[in-house]
């Protein structure tokens, strides 16, 4: 029976605080991992890892993968990572563009409907993006595209990349990608504001 995954890749930015995570979460689908844990989910997390901090190639900072397993909540159990895998522990390199600026990577499969569509708003930084202009350029686009590649083609044949919907308790496998040419922002990456100028209007 297959196992459905949300996978938490994460980002540690400017500081080791919670705060400062970046995080998007692909969701997979495993057709012989077996759901009580094993090595097998350790396995499937080193590759995420290793696979997205090969396509980052952005300044060394803590890369963190936690997979969980995609299944209705129990009261009093809390869903806990069937596997961690951390790069370059306790580094947070920071960069210079806003964090609040990503590029969407949007994908579907089946008939493309309301619930076969997901979205994943990946950070500038991690592109990584230094001097952004009014529109992403063709190289930003095609790198998000690259990370399309890199959720297809984990864990070979018996892993599908998938879109998960909540309310239909199934899986979509994604078949179709694109990355348009506008930024999009995520408020909740930004910094916390340190200083501020003011005044009084006169008269």
């Amino acid at each position: 029976m297959p196992v459905h995954i949300r996978a938490h890749v994460q980002w540690q930015v400017g500081s080791m605080l919670a705060r400062d995570i970046f995080q998007i979460t692909p969701c997979f689908r495993h057709q012989s991992l077996d759901p009580v844990g094993g090595t097998g989910w350790q396995t499937l997390a080193d590759d995420l890892a290793a696979a997205v901090n090969t396509w980052s190639v952005s300044a060394t900072r803590q890369l963190a993968v936690r997979l969980y397993e995609i299944k209705p909540p129990v009261a009093g159990s809390p869903n806990r990572p069937k596997a961690i895998k951390v790069l370059s522990p306790a580094a947070a390199a920071d960069y210079t563009i806003p964090r609040e600026l990503s590029l969407c990577l949007s994908f579907s499969g089946g008939e493309a409907g309301p619930r076969q569509r997901g979205r994943l708003y990946v950070p500038g930084g991690a592109i990584p993006v230094t001097s952004p202009g009014a529109r992403p350029t063709n190289a930003n686009m095609t790198k998000v595209g690259d990370l399309a590649n890199v959720f297809a083609s984990l864990g070979g044949i018996d892993v599908d990349w998938i879109v998960w919907s909540p309310t239909r308790d199934a899986a979509t496998k994604v078949e179709r990608w694109f990355v348009d040419d506008e930024w999009d922002t995520q408020r909740r990456r930004g910094h916390r504001p340190l200083t501020r100028v003011e005044g009084t209007t006169g008269g």
